[in-house]
């Protein structure tokens, strides 16, 4: 089965998570992504998180960005081996970088370069902060990037201290802007306006994807509003035996079938809540009456009381029950395999299904360089003897 990227080729210079795990979006739908890493700094992500010796640098954290990509390890500080980063960039359709911006330019493989020797390249270029302004120099990292695009605030507790967002959210969101833009400058490429440089910040991304609900009182520029945000909405609510999260407030169906399974008639008719409007507004006056009914019942029984009542409601998962979950199980989005060194892993399958070009896991994450011999053979045309050549002059892992 081949996916709908099949054909396509990626050289990915990029390393930790904000381009890596876009381009293995890509892999995933079949590009033929060629992971570069330098040979003598494997991507620090290879020992980040759980780790065994045995599975040789492949961590969880590598496994879950890394499938269906192939490793090549290069001396960049080598002419030869930026030489040969360009021989595969002529052969290539797709680059994806990651440096501080400037340095792929010291490296002499910035866009200029990249772009004379296959005018047909898509480039994109990911930073923490872009190729200019005055935080453009800063090494940007995941919470950094939060802290300045204001998710501490929107995570904001009941004694007002900002709280980071526990995922990598700032790193992953740039990601998928990443495999979205890529395609977007291929389905370009093949209207007939050809290669493009694609820059791509993570704080730009982050601000993006944080704005529609986060920021809707900084909307208007003509009238104050001073609707309660999400923060102060949004709830977990107690059971007798854990968590759920039950949301009543998108429609007035779902209000008054709640408020009758709750046997809260008196909500129901309550002018506060009469509307989408005044449910936000006195949002904390419908979680506190809410919170007072959740806590009579176990999570089974509230669970099955409002799906009943075709009220939105979840029950709130471990992490071991989201893997458990009887939803996740039939809908097979963890998905289990074995790794040459790892052993048994389990990841989350593509997301994406297509029906006629469908992509799944085929090949585990790569071990450092695990490939390198294999693409310059099949990209390059590269023989034995000079492969071996490069091997003793340290240009080749």
């Amino acid at each position: 089965m081949l996916g709908p990227l099949h054909g396509v080729r990626v050289i990915d210079l990029s390393a930790v998570v904000s381009g890596p795990f876009g381009t293995s979006i890509l892999a995933d739908q079949g590009a033929d992504v060629i992971t570069v890493e330098p040979m003598h700094a494997p991507d620090i992500v290879r020992n980040a998180g759980p780790s065994v010796e045995s599975a040789r640098g492949v961590s969880a954290f590598w496994a879950a960005m890394n499938r269906n990509k192939r490793s090549a390890a290069l001396n960049l500080a080598h002419t030869t081996g930026t030489q040969i980063v360009k021989d595969l960039v002529r052969e290539a359709d797709v680059v994806v970088q990651n440096f501080r911006p400037g340095v792929l330019d010291r490296m002499g493989l910035g866009w200029e370069v990249l772009s004379a020797i296959n005018p047909q390249l898509v480039m994109c270029s990911v930073s923490g902060f872009g190729a200019d302004g005055p935080y453009s120099h800063r090494p940007a990292f995941d919470p950094i990037v939060q802290a300045i695009a204001g998710y501490p605030m929107v995570q904001i507790d009941d004694d007002g201290a900002p709280q980071l967002m526990a995922t990598i959210v700032c790193d992953k969101v740039t990601s998928l802007n990443v495999a979205q833009a890529v395609c977007a400058a291929l389905v370009a490429r093949a209207n007939g306006f050809g290669g493009q440089h694609i820059e791509l910040a993570m704080i730009d991304a982050s601000i993006h994807f944080l704005w529609p609900e986060a920021m809707w009182n900084e909307t208007y520029l003509d009238h104050e509003t001073d609707m309660p945000n999400l923060s102060s909405i949004y709830e977990l609510f107690p059971a007798t035996d854990g968590w759920v999260m039950v949301y009543p407030m998108a429609t007035d169906a779902h209000w008054q079938g709640m408020c009758g399974a709750l046997g809260r008639p008196d909500l129901a008719t309550d002018p506060r809540f009469v509307d989408l409007q005044g449910r936000v507004l006195y949002g904390g006056d419908v979680n506190d009456e809410l919170a007072k009914e959740t806590a009579r019942f176990s999570t089974a029984e509230l669970v099955e009381l409002m799906d009943t009542a075709d009220v939105p409601v979840g029950p709130v998962n471990t992490r071991a029950e989201v893997i458990e979950d009887p939803h996740v199980r039939h809908r097979g989005i963890v998905v289990e395999s074995v790794h040459p060194t790892a052993g048994r892993i389990r990841t989350a399958r593509p997301p994406a299904l297509f029906s006629a070009t469908p992509s799944r896991p085929a090949r585990p994450a790569p071990l450092h360089g695990e490939h390198t011999a294999e693409v310059l053979a099949e990209v390059l045309s590269y023989d034995d003897t000079r492969m071996a050549a490069l091997r003793s002059a340290g240009v080749i892992g």
